[in-house]
């Protein structure tokens, strides 16, 4: 799988980083790093739950109750969305301008698309990557 907004090289490299470094800051920072990762796949998971929903109830909503569906699916997402480009902006400002490191994030934190490829791109690559695999 290629990626194409998400530097893995560098995300391993900030996070091992901070995890050996003595300097207390650096485990404040590898808890801010926890936080953003765990946005990023709740941005999926929104996206995820909300089409899974409408896919599995769509058919029977009508009117109203389809129109709030789609509301509440698009309140949600919208939020995970946003709270995803604030961490991908923290998370590159950490990794360049605090430690020197190449960004995590590579593409245009101004197009919210790019953004939302990244956040199922790391979801992937995590899962791809995993260290757990059963047999």
């Amino acid at each position: 799988m290629e990626n194409h907004f998400l530097d893995a090289a560098a995300l391993k490299a900030l996070i091992y980083r901070l995890s050996t470094s003595s300097d207390p800051d650096a485990r404040d920072d590898l808890k801010i790093v926890n936080t953003a990762l765990e946005s990023f796949h709740n941005y999926v998971d929104a996206v995820f739950r909300g089409e899974k929903d409408l896919l599995i109830q769509g058919s029977s909503l009508e009117g109203q109750a389809y129109r709030d569906a789609i509301l509440s699916y698009d309140e949600s997402r919208h939020g995970a969305h946003e709270t995803a480009i604030f961490n991908v902006k923290l998370l590159n400002r950490l990794a360049t301008q605090q430690y020197n490191l190449q960004p995590i994030f590579t593409g245009n934190d101004y197009q919210r698309h790019q953004v939302a490829d990244f956040c199922l791109e790391l979801d992937q690559y995590l899962f791809i990557n995993r260290r757990m695999k059963l047999s």
